[in-house]
């Protein structure tokens, strides 16, 4: 039920030793090979996340009618998710979505039963958590402006694409929630291949699946080691997405619609 993602910091945008700033035009050196497949990064790139899993826990409870110290019951959840982590790691594993919503739901009858808060009203605490995250009007997804114009615009011109992202299993949901599954070949979670970005092995991965070379691959994210030095460590193409920027320049895109134009469609 709980998405999770790289929580390393970029410190700016890096230039690889071939692409200082400046030297390559839109049109010119390898901007001018038509990738065969472009790979997108979830979250910030695609869609919006703000994820705060104790504070969807705490405004739960309090939507289930429920008094309650709010503080210390999101210290316990916390805490609790935290000790539970490894196990949450291995079940992705299993990439089987009702184990994972097992799992969510014993998290949070054990919160709340050692937060002092009435374990008979779990079912509804449960309800509403499942609303704010994937409900309409979610407070947690919020998808980009730009995404879908993007992704019909490649997908008319006939780009194949996939996902490529530091998440959990609730990758599979949140990409249904938009009606977005359609547009990719793959759909890769980092806890469910058990590796994750800026690790080339989870890029290689999506190469295998797909059956596309490095070389003829472009991956388009926000984070600059996740996703542009992770990409380009795989041996592939790789465009950063800051959409707080101003400028765009030859390796930063400032939306994805300048994508689509990128590569002329």
């Amino acid at each position: 039920m709980q998405p999770r993602f790289g929580t390393r910091a970029g410190t700016g945008y890096p230039l690889a030793e071939d692409e200082p700033g400046g030297r390559h035009t839109w049109a010119s050196g390898e901007w001018a090979l038509r990738p065969t497949l472009v790979t997108f990064d979830c979250a910030q790139t695609l869609v919006r996340v703000d994820w705060q899993p104790s504070v969807i826990a705490v405004k739960s409870a309090s939507l289930a009618g429920i008094a309650f110290d709010r503080q210390v019951a999101a210290e316990v959840y916390d805490r609790k998710l935290r000790s539970r982590w490894p196990e949450f790691m291995q079940l992705n594993l299993q990439r089987d979505e009702s184990v994972l919503e097992d799992f969510w739901q014993r998290l949070t009858v054990d919160w709340m039963q050692e937060a002092g808060l009435p374990i008979s009203r779990a079912v509804q605490v449960i309800a509403h958590a499942n609303e704010l995250l994937f409900g309409e009007g979610s407070e947690v997804f919020t998808l980009y402006e730009d995404t879908l114009p993007c992704l019909v615009r490649l997908q008319t011109a006939g780009y194949r694409m996939a996902v490529v992202s530091n998440w959990d299993n609730s990758l599979h949901r949140t990409l249904r929630m938009f009606n977005l599954t359609g547009y990719f070949e793959q759909v890769l979670a980092s806890l469910e291949e058990g590796v994750e970005k800026p690790h080339p092995g989870l890029f290689k991965i999506a190469l295998e699946r797909t059956g596309v070379r490095a070389e003829d691959t472009l991956h388009v994210g926000d984070n600059p080691l996740d996703d542009w030095q992770g990409a380009r460590n795989a041996g592939m193409r790789a465009l950063v997405i800051d959409r707080d920027a101003d400028v765009q320049t030859d390796v930063r895109i400032t939306s994805l619609l300048q994508l689509a134009e990128v590569l002329g469609v």
